[in-house]
């Protein structure tokens, strides 16, 4: 779906919108490719490290501190590699290039700012939910304003990764708003609309 209007959307009822980031609110087509081109060095750490999230997929950790020290365990279990040069690679060179790729090659979907800011005329609460860190710094490469969010939240921030309930629950915690006020749009039914439905909330999805 490259378009998506307001009108699109049952919003009857609804407080609050969370939007998933990646694959949402751009198009992440060519993403894992980018990152291997760019960090070629370390492509089998790449390998391993979209090998323990998928591991960790679901679980909950309580805080963002737990999850990453699961994290970086697995990677470096995987390489035989000693936990801090992993936690050194992850901060110092994936996540940068992370976002300079995105910076260089991804722009927010059109339908982002018009229906964002629709949302916000409208009196509904508007947040982000990733899966992965550095979310305000996301939006700024893909030239999306964070002010249009009035919450941009990680799920390692909040415990784990998608799809898990209690995560979910602490994000609602921060909207204010009951589950069946909430509507999830993301990409993917395994992890976005599993969220939704764990939670009690609505879902959409963006194809």
């Amino acid at each position: 779906m490259t378009e998506l209007s307001i009108e699109d959307i049952d919003l009857q009822g609804v407080k609050a919108v969370v939007f998933d980031l990646d694959g949402t609110l751009y198009d992440k087509w060519w993403l894992p490719l980018r990152l291997m081109a760019g960090n070629i060095r370390h492509i089998l750490l790449l390998a391993a490290e979209r090998k323990a999230r998928r591991q960790l997929q679901g679980l909950y950790f309580g805080d963002a501190d737990t999850f990453y020290r699961a994290l970086f365990t697995l990677i470096a279990e995987s390489r035989g590699l000693p936990y801090l040069k992993v936690k050194e690679w992850y901060v110092g060179s994936y996540m940068p290039l992370t976002i300079s790729v995105l910076r260089k090659h991804y722009k927010a979907r059109r339908f982002a700012e018009p229906l964002l800011s629709e949302l916000r005329k409208r009196g509904i609460k508007t947040a982000v939910f990733s899966d992965y860190g550095c979310v305000e710094e996301k939006l700024e490469a893909i030239g999306l304003d964070k002010t249009l969010f009035d919450y941009t939240e990680s799920a390692p921030e909040l415990g784990g990764l998608k799809p898990n309930k209690n995560m979910m629950q602490r994000l609602l915690g921060k909207t204010g708003t009951l589950p069946d006020e909430t509507l999830m749009i993301g990409d993917r039914d395994d992890t976005d609309g599993e969220s939704a439905r764990q939670t009690g909330m609505r879902y959409f999805i963006v194809i």
